[in-house]
This record gives structure tokens, C-alpha cells and sequence, in this order.
């Protein structure tokens, strides 16, 4: 009997982690005016002048208060630094992990730091993350940064570091921090940057200094494992990694990059119970994946793999021949749509490979999420533009929007909802969202009501996409069905995966201190001004504004 293989991104370790599987509120979303914020919040947030400055805590829960400032990015010949400045708030010196990546929201790729960090880092920080005083203060990452003015010979970029080094933070002091990243395309002219905090995302961070050709342009060949390969997905640890969209539809669900899609057809639409004979519904759905494969796939790459998969229900022999025959019925109906342009390969693997984990409350759901035939392909890249400030539209997503500029706070709450978890009282107050490119940034606050406080490692995952800080929130256009999840950052690893958030949901543990979150989540298409924001346990919002 072969081995069933539940595909999931299992979560990296986290002590005494803590899923959040609370009950709502009312059904009805509750207005609120927005709670008088401390440190932890959104609201009064430093008169920044112009500069990029935000303040939070950091690294751990209950970790540093701090002020930080973005002081500037710059490619320096074969990589990026970053320089920035972490003043500690605090009253008591502290050791945190401060986790650092850059976003490139047009070109949809993530930056970790290069180099191996010094000492472990916090839990949940994004993959890599080393930075290094530059006041001499620390034992640098591994070589990764050099002192603030201080010439150094530059390096090829290494493998992304594996977690942040914790930096000494006195109180009321000021480190001077560099952080060195992969060579940053000529065309890309800002970036996010994505802090392990409460303050979260610095957008439009502005990228100077010259670089290597925009991709497409042939660039100059980098180093092993530092790129996607030329065939297909990026490994795990690819640096810069690609970010995935993850959309979930009553038809199909596609997990995508710019350099790969996975469609998953649902089987239940392509084919009668029990049969590998094709429906009535199957032509138009064909139809349209077929035509989204002519614009978007290039044939001269891997062939086109279309894979078939069951539920974990009948005899695994059964499952096996039955999910083969669909794959090799749908092989057939592309290759009559598409031609000898493409080369395919469609193979059966049963029940071997869920994506949905089968036996709880939405067991019917999860069923038919696993009950589908597998399309992937490598994506047909193009030249790109001169100024990368926009993007084109993707499956599933919103289409042409720049870079978001630097917000130095959030809105007001909009609404907010309650959950239960365990006995205690916790409320999501909702910012407004907004657009940084391909995405849309769902921007909220957790408040604890009590009693007690929040354990450190509570987090609120999907059952299928655990891995991340808030996989269980998600969005919906108003009056629809397709559902957008968080962003995914590269190929899961064995048993890991990480999404684009803070890194952790909680920074701070006492009752009634607000601790602001984020997560990134594919634009939907229209460009909608509103959008419905499911936040799981606490349930749904609508009328979400969308700036």
C-alpha cells in the first residue's frame, strides 16, 4: 500500500505553538471607533519629516520597543546593501533577532540577506535575516555586512542567511545597522521593506545606485542557487525567492509565480462520479485553460505536466487507475487545443498527494480540493520594462499599480470582530487596505480582552497552508467566491513554508495592548475599492476600503 502524502507546508518549530481556532462574534460585523493605541498600534506614530521612519516592537513577543528608520538602499556592484537605524524605547537592555527582507512588489520576488547569521535568531522570523551594527557593536553575519563607510572588497551573493542574529540593544540608544542583499535589478526603482515587527512593511523604499540588467535583458549568470532554475520553480532556498499568489475558486485553484503555475481543475467539474469519461462542463473549462496556457506558457521549457489526484477514499489501487485515466483525458482535449506546440507528460498519483486536509467540519470541501487534475508549466518570461514601476495583470489578479508610497501609519478602524480562544477575549480591529503593486496589504490590529494574557506563540493558520502567522485570513471581492490567500514566499521545503507577514503574530502579550499585523495577499482583478476580508476565527468584514 503506498504511502499517503498530505502536501502541506508544515509550520517551522515554534515552542508551544498555539493555532487559533476561536468562534466569532455576532454575524453582523461591529463598528467601532478605533481604541485609544499604545506603543504596539498603528496610531501615533513619530512625525517622520519625510523620512522612513516607523515605531513597534520587535524580534520576540514582549521583545524591543524601538524606533526604526530606513536610512537607504543602494546596489553596490554584485549586491544591495541596506542601511537603517534601530533606536531602543525601551527601559531595559535587550537581545533581539531583528529580521529584515526586501519586497519587490512589481517583480514579485523577495530578497533575503546573504551570509550566515551569527547565533540563532526569534521564532517565526522570515527566512534570513541577518544585519550587522555598524558601530562594531556585534560580531557580523557572517561576513554578509561591512561596517557603515568602511570599503570592503564585494562578494558574490551567498545563500540567504538562516535566521537573524540577535543584536544588543541598549536603552535610548541608536545602532547603525547594513544588511547586505542580492543584486537588485537596474529597472526595479523601489522596494518594500519587511521588518520582523509591528510596524511591519516600509513601502517605497527608494533603490540607488547602479545594478545588473533588468531579467530578460541577459544578465550576467549568478551564482548557483541564487536564481530560479531556467526550467521551472525556484528551489526553497532561491535567492531572490519567488512569491506565489494562492487563489482557491469553485472550478480551480492556481498557485502562481512569474516563473511557474500550478492549476488544479476540480475533478467534480471535468468528470461525472467515478469516471474518467469527460462532462458537459469540461469543454469551456478546458477551453479557457487551454487559452491561458497558449499566453502564458513557453513551450520551449519542461512539457506541460498534467498530474491526476483523488480523495483519500476507496482502494488505493482504484484511486491510482482512475486518477491516471483523467489525467491522460485531459492530456488528450489540450492536445487537440494546443498542438505539438507543447510537449506533455500526465501521470496518475491517487491519493498519494492531498492538499487538503480530509476528516474535519468542511471534510466535503477539503474532499473536493483533493479531487482534481494537475496542470503545471513554466511561465514564458519577457523583456522587462524601463522603469519597473507597475505590473501586468496575472491570473486571478488586479492589473497595472506602482509601488506603494512610504505610510508612516495606518487608517482608522473600520470594524472590528471578536473571537474566543480558549476561554480568553480577543478583538481584530480592520484597517483600511491598500495596493503595493501586485498585492493588496490587509493591515489589522489584535487586541487581547482578556482574561490573561496571549500565549507567545499563538498564531492563526489555515489547516492548509500552516507555515505563517495569519494563512487563515484571506480576501473576497464582494459577491464572489474566489477566495485570495496569503502570499507565499518560494517552493515549500520539506515540512516548511513561509508566507509574507510579520513572521509571528504576537509582539506583545498583556491584556489590552494593541499589536499590529499584515499579511500580503494576491490583488484581486477590477482593482476594487472594497473587499470582503475573512479573518478566519474572528470572521468575515465587508466593505473593506482599499486605497
Amino acid at each position: 500500500m503506498p504511502a499517503r502524502k498530505f502536501l502541506l507546508p508544515i509550520a517551522v518549530p515554534l515552542t508551544g505553538l498555539m493555532v487559533a481556532t476561536g468562534c466569532s462574534g455576532s454575524d453582523g460585523t461591529e463598528k467601532s471607533d478605533p481604541p485609544t493605541t499604545k506603543a504596539g498600534g498603528s496610531s501615533g506614530a513619530p512625525q517622520t519629516g519625510g523620512r522612513l521612519v516607523k515605531e513597534g516592537w520587535f524580534g520576540s513577543a514582549d521583545g524591543l520597543r524601538a524606533r526604526v528608520e530606513i536610512k537607504g538602499l543602494e546596489r553596490q556592484g554584485a549586491k544591495s546593501v541596506l542601511r537603517y537605524a534601530v533606536t531602543s524605547m525601551d527601559s531595559a537592555a535587550k537581545s533581539v533577532p531583528f529580521g529584515v527582507t526586501l519586497l519587490d512588489p512589481v517583480g514579485r520576488k523577495l530578497y533575503r540577506p546573504t551570509g550566515t547569521p551569527a547565533g540563532g535568531g526569534g521564532a517565526g522570523a522570515p527566512a534570513g535575516g541577518a544585519s550587522t551594527p555598524t558601530d562594531g557593536a556585534s560580531t557580523p553575519a557572517g561576513g554578509a555586512s561591512t561596517p557603515a563607510g568602511g570599503a570592503s572588497t564585494p562578494a558574490a551573493p551567498a545563500a540567504p542567511a538562516a535566521a537573524p542574529a540577535p543584536v544588543q540593544f541598549a536603552p535610548g540608544a541608536t545602532q547603525e545597522l547594513t544588511a547586505d542583499f542580492p543584486p537588485i535589478p537596474s529597472n526595479v526603482q523601489k522596494v518594500t521593506v519587511i521588518t520582523t515587527g509591528t510596524a511591519g512593511e516600509f513601502t517605497g523604499v527608494p533603490v540607488t545606485g547602479t545594478g545588473p540588467a533588468p531579467a530578460g535583458d541577459q544578465p550576467a549568470p549568478a551564482p548557483a542557487g541564487d536564481q530560479p532554475a531556467p526550467d521551472g520553480p525556484a528551489d526553497a532556498n532561491a535567492n531572490p525567492a519567488d512569491l506565489y499568489d494562492i487563489t482557491e475558486g469553485e472550478i480551480k485553484d492556481v498557485t502562481s509565480s512569474g516563473s511557474d503555475v500550478k492549476m488544479n481543475l476540480r475533478t467534480d467539474v471535468l468528470f461525472d462520479f467515478d469516471s474518467a469519461k469527460l462532462s458537459g462542463r469540461a469543454k469551456q473549462v478546458l477551453d479557457q485553460a487551454a487559452q491561458e496556457i497558449r499566453e502564458k506558457a513557453d513551450p520551449g521549457k519542461r512539457p506541460l505536466t498534467i498530474n491526476g489526484h483523488t480523495d483519500s477514499k476507496g482502494a488505493d489501487d482504484y484511486n491510482l487507475k482512475l486518477s491516471r485515466e483523467r489525467a491522460e483525458a485531459v492530456q488528450k482535449e489540450l492536445q487537440n487545443r494546443l498542438g505539438t506546440t507543447f510537449r506533455y507528460s500526465a501521470h496518475g498519483k491517487g491519493e498519494a498527494e492531498l492538499i487538503a486536509k480530509e476528516g474535519g467540519s468542511d471534510d466535503a470541501k477539503a474532499r473536493s480540493r483533493n479531487r482534481r487534475v494537475e496542470i503545471s508549466y513554466v511561465v514564458r518570461q519577457q523583456t522587462a520594462g524601463a522603469t519597473g514601476t507597475s505590473t501586468a495583470a496575472a491570473d486571478g489578479r488586479g492589473g497595472t499599480v506602482q509601488p506603494a508610497a512610504f505610510r508612516a501609519q495606518d487608517g482608522k478602524t473600520v470594524a472590528s470582530r471578536f473571537g474566543r480562544f480558549a476561554g480568553a477575549k480577543r478583538r481584530l480591529d480592520v484597517k483600511p487596505f491598500y495596493r503595493d503593486g501586485a498585492y493588496l496589504v490587509a493591515v489589522f490590529e489584535l487586541v487581547n480582552e482578556g482574561p490573561g494574557t496571549t500565549p507567545p506563540d499563538a498564531a492563526y493558520p489555515h489547516k492548509d497552508y500552516l507555515g505563517g502567522a495569519f494563512t487563515s485570513f484571506s480576501v473576497l471581492l464582494p459577491g464572489g467566491t474566489d477566495v485570495y490567500r496569503a502570499v507565499r514566499i518560494g517552493a515549500p521545503a520539506a515540512n516548511s513554508a513561509t508566507y509574507v507577514d510579520p513572521g509571528r503574530a504576537v509582539f506583545r502579550t498583556a491584556v489590552n495592548e494593541p499589536v499590529r499585523g499584515f499579511v500580503y495577499i494576491p490583488a484581486p482583478p477590477g482593482n476594487p475599492s472594497t473587499v470582503v476580508f475573512d479573518g478566519g476565527p474572528f470572521g468575515k468584514t465587508n466593505n473593506v476600503p482599499v486605497s
